[in-house]
């Protein structure tokens, strides 16, 4: 009998502390998992600032390309009118021809969170999957901006300024007020007449706009994107 109650005694024992451990385990387990959830949410926040600021970026980008295919749509006007004469409204577009617009965005939690392996803390496969496609997509766009970049400096600007005064960009246009020079005179020469003929010209600015519209489509598609990821951190915060 007492065999009997001391391995009673003895199984209850155990049952009592494997019991205790288990529940140890599940407590464990559920503070690591809200731990988690908790450094998922500030992930997710500093993301969701992130993108919030690469939507206002991106749209402001695509402005930009807008006002600069405007201009070069005035050029070629000017040009399909051979209206070479009015040099101050010319002066003014080339000014304005130089500047070209690049996306400077980084997603500077995304890239910590991507190379630091935390991404794997983020439950939401779909998100995660968006996310770690969004730095190629991105970068897939800035080449394009290089490209738009390399020609308005190796061969926009040198040519433009053969014919015309990099001065007078600048003293006639709209950045005239800003500028440190904007009383100077110019002693070049100008041939707006030379410009106009030269094939090279009308050639260039149809390469650029063509550049212009084609990253003003892709960064239309990034911002598709951006506010798709938006929308998903939203739904899981």
């Amino acid at each position: 009998m007492k065999g009997s109650k001391y391995l009673k005694y003895a199984i209850g024992e155990i049952f009592l502390v494997v019991t205790g451990i288990l529940i140890a385990l599940a407590i464990n387990n559920w503070n690591q998992g809200r731990l988690g959830r908790i450094e998922e949410d500030k992930l997710l926040e500093n993301i969701r600032v992130d993108f919030g600021e690469a939507l206002r970026t991106l749209g402001s980008l695509n402005e930009r390309r807008d006002e600069s295919i405007q201009n070069f749509e005035m050029l070629i006007e000017a040009l399909s009118k051979d209206e070479h004469t009015n040099t101050l409204h010319l002066d003014s577009l080339l000014g304005k021809s130089i500047f070209t617009p690049t996306y400077n965005g980084k997603n500077s939690s995304l890239s910590i969170i991507i190379n630091s392996g935390k991404i794997n803390l983020i439950k939401n496969e779909e998100l995660k999957s968006l996310l770690l496609k969004w730095p190629q997509q991105v970068e897939d766009m800035t080449e394009g901006e290089q490209d738009a970049k390399k020609l308005t400096y190796q061969t926009w600007i040198p040519l433009i300024s053969s014919y015309t005064s990099s001065n007078d960009w600048f003293v006639n246009g709209e950045f005239a007020d800003i500028m440190p020079f904007n009383n100077r005179k110019t002693t070049v020469r100008k041939n707006y007449k030379g410009l106009f003929k030269d094939a090279q010209f009308e050639n260039t600015i149809a390469m650029l706009e063509l550049l212009y519209i084609a990253g003003k489509y892709e960064t239309e598609r990034l911002i598709e994107k951006a506010e798709n990821i938006s929308k998903l951190i939203s739904n899981d915060l």
